[in-house]
């Protein structure tokens, strides 16, 4: 496949415009191919690297206003909203069948695409099978938390991999601890897990056992390159420097955050300090572009306006994801011999005016605050199409949303029993 006119976003966060050619799903620039067949005029789009979102819980959109306006640590308390919060916990873990959330999953990773995602990083209750299953069919990249069954996944290659879990702080005790170290040193596998969301969170393991628990992960031999924290809002200085050390990564989650009142993570010290940042959307959110936007506006506040710019946005968004799940040799650019998972934006009125000069350019910025909704319209993970004009190629989409719909009237249907 010949990519002409590419207008795409080089290694750098710049755009420029040259052919390309995709061979057996990596890009080339470097190709003697020659071919009159399956050439592509790009000259409409902007051709970005897919988009990672490194934090996600698929079974989630059941949840979407059932957590408004209450903190984490009150979610399924006594009252009405806690009790409707309990059900659906029930719901899901023991109701809905193999197939149901099949398309609840399938669903999220459908808007996903839809949004420019080519990588999702998944954590839910269910076996990794099913949501295996569900990215297969759609032909989506992604990590799976496999958590205490990583045994039996660890050695699997492909465009979806596995990864396992540490301790939330609410669940960490000594022989817990001991139980997860022992999963690391015998796979030392990618390790996931929410961390110091929130003061709750934060709290509990500081009147425990008097540290953070970055820093008891630390001194568990538990932090390393291999090491996903998520959220990190209540991190220190001190945390932040461990994670530098040891090359841990954080994924940002600013929508998720505010929406639970836990607040905004110190990001800006995290990049300052060489911390690998990444995104992702967390709990019933699909849009990453929303997380992006977030993140460029936030880091507005407490830092110079000049400091960050869309680039930084993107590099988050692109090449950190992949980083954090050590996959960024072969994903989160548009370079030689890396997975042709690219995305296609129209070049939109919205979008205008541009100004590209050897000195300022507009053009990412304007990508990043001014692009629509339907901006996005192809999308290839290894050089195969999976969403073209907007339609999902790999899969029935409007049958997954029917089948969704009526899942969650089933589910409505079971908390007003």
């Amino acid at each position: 496949m010949l990519l002409k006119n590419a207008t795409y976003l080089n290694s750098d966060m710049k755009f420029e415009t040259q052919d390309f050619v995709i061979e057996e799903g990596e890009i080339s620039f470097n190709s003697e191919q020659e071919t009159e067949e399956d050439v592509i005029d790009c000259g409409d789009y902007y051709i970005i690297p897919g988009l990672a979102n490194a934090h996600f819980h698929s079974y989630s959109p059941l949840a979407k206003g059932l957590m408004k306006e209450m903190a984490l640590q009150n979610w399924s308390d006594d009252s009405d909203q806690g009790k409707i919060q309990q059900a659906l916990f029930d719901y899901v873990d023991n109701k809905l069948t193999e197939e149901e959330f099949t398309y609840i999953a399938q669903k999220s990773y459908i808007d996903m695409v839809k949004n420019g995602v080519t990588f999702v990083s998944d954590s839910d209750p269910r076996s990794p099978e099913y949501l295996k299953d569900a990215l297969d069919e759609i032909g989506l990249r992604g990590i799976i938390d496999a958590y205490e069954e990583i045994g039996d996944y660890y050695k699997t290659e492909g465009k979806v991999i596995y990864g396992s879990h540490l301790l939330e702080e609410e669940d960490i005790t000594d022989e817990e601890l001991l139980n997860v170290k022992e999963i690391k040193d015998k796979y030392n596998p990618i390790m996931m897990t929410h961390c110091l969301e929130n003061k709750w969170r934060s709290d509990i393991v500081q009147s425990k056992y008097g540290q953070s628990s970055v820093d008891l992960y630390k001194g568990r031999g538990l932090l390393n390159k291999n090491t996903v924290l998520f959220h990190g809002v209540y991190m220190s200085n001190e945390d932040i420097d461990i994670l530098a050390e040891l090359n841990g990564s954080v994924v940002h989650c600013p929508i998720s955050n505010l929406d639970t009142g836990a607040g905004v993570a110190p990001i800006s010290s995290m990049i300052e300090k060489g911390v690998n940042v990444c995104l992702g959307t967390d709990y019933s959110h699909t849009n990453i572009w929303d997380v992006m936007r977030m993140t460029y506006y936030l880091l507005k506040i407490n830092n110079p306006v000049q400091r960050y710019s869309a680039e930084d946005i993107f590099k988050m968004a692109t090449i950190n994801g992949a980083r954090a799940y050590n996959l960024q040799e072969t994903m989160g650019k548009i370079k030689e011999g890396y997975k042709a998972d690219l995305v296609f934006i129209r070049k939109e009125p919205e979008l205008e005016p541009l100004v590209s000069r050897s000195t300022f350019t507009n053009s990412l910025h304007n990508l990043l605050i001014h692009s629509k909704e339907d901006s996005v319209e192809h999308v290839m993970i290894e050089g195969g199409w999976i969403m073209k004009d907007r339609e999902i190629m790999t899969i029935d989409e409007e049958k997954v949303k029917s089948r969704y719909r009526q899942i969650a009237e089933k589910f409505v249907e079971y908390l007003n029993r």
